[in-house]
């Protein structure tokens, strides 16, 4: 369970300014709201416009930035470092340029502040601490919350009369490695915000955000090797997307080693000079002993080791806060939500902004109209080729049905090939698509994605999708249509009945559910028969 306090968000580099407190101007001397917003990533700052324009008086608080990790440090800068590095005139000084002045605005989130006190909310730059942690219920007056503002100013003393939002997201993992030297380590922050390069890296991590950097860095020039523990690449998707993935790295020059840890350090004299922003720009070399025996020397290494939860709590469909763990019957506490990352359903900005409207659709009406999908939650490695997924694999397929009592065999898989299709064989593409299906199309309206009921509503004693993964070219976007289906729980009879455009790569979709055969898919559909 969470800690009483609860910092809005992980220190950057110490280098770029830490935000100033923002004045509060608008609430009354009380210092009593209906809501209280803490930490501001995409999801809180979200919610916290809402239930402004809602009405509510709201208290946003964020100890960093405005819009936290992803437009600043995460997805959008990296996803600008990868766009560039496939150019074929690719600038770091460009892209860099680019990531300072419009993506970032220098690291300086006032244009988001101006539009979140447009709506009517208050917001303070500062530490956020709620009086008896995150899971303890309320007052009779409401919730207390201690404000302390990053200017050291006075600390404030807030009540939330009906309900406190919790946002305060994740961090870097960041591992012991004796004898590195910090002049020579980096985390991603710091490879957004540095306006040069080392000509060689090392980067300690296989998951999405060491594969990411790995090609984007490897564009601009820098000689990368991939340090895995593990026996292959992004270890959290099926075991051939890593293989496809670590092939490709390896074709265009990326040294990686699988199986390997760094166990010894040597390092040697650093020379090095500072940016604007006091990044160092050179340092090194430092010679690495590696688990495998061999020494590799190297400019910089890069950590990245995935990220956790900084205040992780248990919550329900309804983002809920609960008293204890779910699975040893944990209730909601009253007036207590919480959403993003340390909620642990999904370390994405897409989850934290769906979960923000679950929330506030709750608090606006007054009831609670709809859960959050748990069941159909995408997720995307923007590498080339791309790996994308969604709901559930093939084993946890199996798990969950055999949970509820059922066979796993009710559980059915089919892989193609995209290169077989038309469009595939005229791109010459290297890729797969791959679809999960219960037969009887049980369809879990409590979010596991595996149900009890036979159609669960949807009309058909056939199958439905449970799972879908797409490795290959724009695979996030082949993903869309298989996130619909697995999210609406789509009959497969009525995705074999679809024209999928001709030729395209997603047309694929239809040539697998085509192979599941009849006993899988069902002969009705709420459209009628098949055809």
């Amino acid at each position: 369970m969470a800690s009483p306090s609860t910092p809005a968000s992980t220190p950057i580099p110490a280098s770029i300014p830490t935000p100033a407190a923002t004045s509060v101007t608008s609430v009354s001397a009380s210092r009593t709201v209906d809501a209280i917003v803490i930490g501001l990533g995409p999801g809180g700052e979200d919610i916290a416009a809402r239930l402004a324009r809602g009405g509510w008086s709201v208290l946003a608080v964020d100890e960093h930035l405005v819009g936290g990790e992803c437009p600043y440090y995460g997805c959008i800068p990296s996803k600008m470092m990868l766009h560039e590095s496939r150019r074929a005139d690719a600038s770091w000084a460009r892209v860099a340029q680019r990531i300072r002045e419009e993506a970032t605005d220098h690291w300086d989130d006032g244009v988001a502040v101006e539009r979140l006190l447009g709506t009517g909310a208050t917001f303070v730059h500062g530490r956020a601490e709620i009086a008896g942690g995150p899971a303890t219920g309320p007052a009779s007056d409401g919730t207390s919350v201690t404000v302390t503002p990053n200017d050291g100013g006075a600390r404030q003393t807030w009540t939330a009369r009906r309900a406190v939002v919790l946002n305060t997201g994740s961090e870097s993992v960041r591992i012991p490695v004796p004898g590195l030297p910090d002049a020579v380590t980096w985390t991603h922050r710091d490879v957004v915000t540095a306006e040069t390069l080392p000509a060689s890296l090392a980067i300690v991590g296989g998951g999405p955000v060491g594969c990411e950097l790995a090609q984007a860095l490897t564009g601009f020039g820098v000689r990368v090797s991939l340090l895995v523990r593990g026996g292959r690449l992004l270890s959290g998707e099926a075991p051939e997307a890593g293989e496809l993935v670590a092939e490709r790295f390896r074709s265009e020059g990326i040294d990686v080693r699988t199986g390997t840890e760094i166990s010894g350090v040597q390092a040697g004299e650093a020379s090095r000079y500072e940016t604007s922003h006091g990044i160092p720009a050179s340092a090194g070399p430092v010679d690495l002993e590696l688990t495998t025996g061999d020494r590799l020397t190297v400019d910089r290494v890069l950590l990245a080791t995935g990220r956790v939860p900084r205040d992780p709590v248990d919550v329900d469909d309804w983002c809920r806060v609960l008293d204890g763990a779910a699975a040893e019957g944990g209730q909601p506490v009253p007036g207590r939500y919480a959403i993003g990352d340390m909620t642990g359903v999904g370390p994405f900005t897409h989850t934290s902004m769906a979960q923000a409207a679950v929330v506030a659709d709750q608090l606006l009406a007054g009831a609670a109209p709809r859960p959050f999908p748990r069941h159909a939650v995408p997720r995307v490695t923007y590498t080339d080729p791309e790996v994308a997924a969604v709901g559930l694999s093939e084993g946890e397929a199996r798990k969950a049905v055999e949970h509820q009592g059922g066979d796993a065999s009710e559980v059915h898989v089919v892989r193609v090939d995209l290169g077989a299709s038309s469009r595939g064989w005229i791109d010459e593409v290297r890729g797969h698509l791959t679809l999960v299906a219960r037969a009887e199309g049980n369809a879990d309206e409590k979010g596991t994605g595996v149900g009890t009921g036979p159609g669960a509503g949807t009309g058909t004693s056939g199958g439905v999708l449970v799972g879908a993964a797409v490795v290959g070219p724009h695979a996030g976007e082949i993903l869309g249509a298989l996130t619909v289906a697995v999210h609406a729980r789509v009959p497969l009879a009525e995705l074999a009945r679809i024209p999928w455009a001709y030729p395209t790569l997603h047309r694929s979709i239809g040539d697998a559910v085509a192979q599941f055969g009849s006993d899988v898919i069902g002969a009705e559909s709420a459209a009628g028969p098949a055809s």
